[in-house]
């Protein structure tokens, strides 16, 4: 060994390894009888080992610094009784540059290999988190590699972090306040199954390809154990996955944009080493939140500890009662901040079977879209990675994954999905008609629900998975973000983004608050009221599929002036109904807005004039509104002429 090479006891600043100014600090987490770390000096195969002393042992933790070598010219593993073992909390990899196919043909020239010492140099660049409150976000899912790995993208850095940052001015024209990344950590996506490990189990002949590539199955998505705090090499452009990512989200901050990051834990993962893994992340990497999936985490724990007062933490489910009652008494909320967020599917499975018709889904349905808890967010989608797309809950009844190679018994058999009277692709007008008017139904639900809106890579122009729920296989055009688009697809496009921009310019559809349904401000309104064939009275039975939505503007406050009056009529029974309009002050009258049942992206019209859009005179006579089945009117209360549609929705 090289007498220059010293290890000496000293307590870490983090776990792992990392590179200071004082050299290499070390935090280890081994379980032999003789444990340390093996260094492999570039061009040079047999490693140096140096072994930790019992001195710098604290249970199963080793804590030392290591001097007298260039963290450039070495790379390292630990090792377990002499057996080579990787660092669990590894921050960079050598090898794995490759991804699915092109990895598993490489073989060992591709495999993972040794950890990389990774220095604290990158130039942030005064970096600031936006730190978008839950109730003005608008959130973008997608993959990595799929977002821009079509060759439709005409970007060279194609299916990765470089490729992410060429497509920020389209997330920031769509209008999308954010994204939400599936795992980018380094995973092995070819692989048999995945299955759970731990330290002791590695060895040097796991880190290469892993048996015949007949045997193989590909997991695209990466919902699978690895190694969390490294970024994924296959997804970096150039060879260094750290400061690509790192440029990623500097970029995103620059554009007021998010970034979420999705990691997936077992059930078997100690959370002391989540907590680890979700600081480093938000400490190194900038990240202003995560989706957690896989292991239940105690949230309150997490957000009592002060280093996790400003991260965003969503999951399916929360020990709910327990942690608000903590987080009261810590007074982690002292600043109005609601960090975490429920991701689960009953926004989800509730729009879906109201859209179609269902019976007895309308207290359902406007439970969902009032719903914005007080301390806590609500994430609401309409489709998702693992569920039929947008396109195809109007296109499908059933899944259709036998491109899985699992005979179709993969997914989930509940979708909640109707076809719109045929299975799959049609060319037939009027189904292609109603299916987009579905569509627009569907996300006009969305982006007037009172939760905070998640849209998934594609969704926006009407991308088809051919009916695939469940494509975690799927390397390939079903899963990849087209940019080429067609007329009814950029139609779609235009419309998803006039959405936002509507949602935006009206507080009134995205309060800070639950709503009361009470005029606490003894305006004469209440906050929500819901209407029907007469105003202020509606039917709840189980045949109603039909209710009008007004929200008023007076409990709204924007840039020092009261909001619009909005009166919504959701119509999804087949057949048309009459609503009444509620009577506004002398000086106010009711303008049509939107339409989904009209090929135009909007129609701004006059109730009483239809070509000239002038407001409609109040003579204070209630009025009447005939709302054709499956479709959606949205009103507003205005006292002055709108000329264009500016005004109208203005950005």
């Amino acid at each position: 060994m090289d007498k220059n090479i010293t290890l000496r006891k000293r307590e870490a600043d983090t776990i792992g390894v990392s590179v200071t100014a004082h050299g290499i600090s070390i935090c280890a987490e081994l379980y032999g009888e003789t444990n340390g770390i093996l260094l492999y000096k570039q061009g040079e195969e047999k490693p140096i080992r140096v072994d930790f002393t019992d001195d710098m042992r604290i249970g199963n933790l080793y804590c030392c610094a290591l001097s007298g070598i260039s963290s450039e010219e070495y790379r390292y593993l630990f090792h377990e009784d002499g057996k080579p073992v990787p660092d669990i909390y590894a921050k960079c990899f050598s090898g794995h540059h490759q991804f699915g196919e092109e990895h598993l043909k490489a073989g060992k020239e591709d495999a993972l290999g040794t950890c990389v010492f990774i220095p604290n140099n990158f130039d942030w660049q005064g970096d600031k988190k936006p730190k978008t409150a839950y109730e003005d976000s608008i959130y973008y899912g997608l993959h990595v590699r799929g977002f821009t790995k079509d060759a439709s993208s005409r970007i060279k850095e194609a299916g990765t972090f470089a490729g992410v940052g060429k497509k920020i001015s389209y997330l920031k024209k769509l209008g999308v306040t954010g994204i939400v990344m599936q795992p980018v950590y380094e995973f092995e996506e070819c692989m048999k199954k995945p299955e759970a490990r731990n330290t002791s189990e590695f060895s040097m002949q796991d880190l290469g390809a892993k048996g015949d590539a007949s045997e193989m199955r590909l997991n695209y998505w990466g919902y699978l154990p690895g190694y969390y705090m490294a970024p994924k090499n296959a997804y970096a452009y150039g060879g260094d996955a750290v400061s690509e990512l790192k440029t990623l989200v500097r970029q995103l901050h620059k554009n007021g944009l998010e970034i979420i990051l999705q990691f997936y834990f077992e059930p078997s993962m100690p959370a002391y080493r989540i907590r680890n893994i979700l600081l480093y992340w938000a400490q190194t990497y900038h990240i202003d939140g995560f989706e957690l999936m896989g292991a239940a985490l105690p949230m309150q724990e997490i957000l009592c500890d002060s280093a996790f007062t400003d991260i965003k933490l969503w999951s399916e489910s929360f020990p709910s009662e327990e942690a608000w009652e903590k987080l009261d008494r810590s007074g982690a909320y002292a600043r109005n901040k609601r960090l975490l967020a429920s991701s689960d599917r009953t926004y989800q499975n509730t729009i879906r079977c109201f859209l179609k018709g269902d019976g007895g889904m309308l207290p359902a349905f406007l439970q969902c879209q009032r719903s914005q808890p007080k301390k806590r967010g609500q994430i609401n989608y309409l489709a998702t990675y693992n569920t039929l797309r947008l396109v195809d809950m109007v296109s499908y009844e059933r899944k259709h994954n036998e491109a899985n190679g699992e005979d179709n018994r993969d997914g989930d058999d509940n979708n909640y999905s109707w076809n719109c009277g045929i299975e799959g692709e049609s060319g037939k007008k009027h189904i292609l008609a109603l299916r987009m008017k579905q569509m627009k139904n569907a996300l006009t639900m969305l982006f007037t629900a009172q939760g905070t809106p998640f849209l998934f890579m594609g969704d926006e122009w009407g991308k088809s998975s051919d009916g695939n729920n469940n494509p975690y296989c799927q390397d390939n055009e079903t899963t990849w973000q087209k940019w080429n688009l067609k007329k009814s697809q950029k139609h779609l496009l235009a419309f998803v983004s006039e959405l936002i921009a509507f949602r935006k310019a009206h507080g009134v559809l995205h309060q800070n608050k639950p709503l009361q349904l009470m005029d606490y401000l003894s305006c004469g309104f209440p906050d929500l009221s819901y209407h029907g064939t007469e105003a202020w009275r509606t039917n709840m039975d189980y045949v109603a599929r039909h209710i009008g939505v007004l929200l008023c503007g007076a409990y709204c406050v924007m840039d020092g002036e009261k909001d619009d009056d909005l009166y919504i009529v959701y119509n999804m029974h087949w057949e048309d109904h009459e609503f009444a309009l509620p009577k506004l002050p002398k000086n106010k009258s009711w303008l049509l807005l939107l339409k989904t049942d009209e090929e135009k992206i909007v129609s701004l019209l006059a109730e009483n004039d239809e070509n000239t859009g002038k407001v409609a005179k109040n003579d204070n006579i209630t009025q009447t509104v005939t709302v054709p089945g499956r479709s959606i009117r949205i009103y507003f209360a205005t006292g002055e002429v709108v000329a264009n549609l500016k005004l109208a929705l203005p950005r």
